[in-house]
């Protein structure tokens, strides 16, 4: 017959401290390490199953992409560069001295206001809007 006996709580705490927590979640750690190894084993052990024949063609095939991709980021790399710095020598100069033009264009506006207000009598603009009668 079973014998049933009643455990603390007291008892139970005692058991389980945070250290033991901490061994714990470094087993885990290893065990993840174990199966990254084991993936890496099977994907190792394929080589049996695909015939030599077959491995070198899927190794050519990778390769001649690889090249090309290389190819490719290379001429874009060198595509780009010229681009940007025949913008940087032809564009900027251009723009620059649009901004420049722009700004004189404003600064003889300006002038030809401050002329036009200088001109008229008591400095106060006048306004012709349709008939004016004589003494306004």
């Amino acid at each position: 017959m079973v014998k049933l006996e009643e455990v603390s709580a007291d008892h139970v705490e005692e058991e389980y401290t945070d250290t033991d927590s901490t061994s714990v979640y470094s087993s885990d750690d290893e065990d993840d390490v174990d199966n990254i190894e084991s993936i890496l084993d099977r994907v190792w052990a394929l080589q049996d199953v695909i015939p030599p024949k077959a491995r070198r063609s899927i190794a050519d095939k990778c390769s001649t992409v690889y090249d090309w991709g290389k190819y490719s980021a290379k001429f874009l790399g060198n595509s780009a560069w010229v681009l940007t710095t025949s913008a940087l020598l032809l564009v900027l100069p251009l723009m620059i001295e649009l901004e420049h033009e722009q700004g004189l264009i404003e600064y003889e506006k300006m002038q030809q206001q401050s002329n036009q207000m200088l001109s008229q009598p008591g400095g106060q603009q006048k306004k012709q809007t349709g008939l004016v009668p004589p003494g306004f």
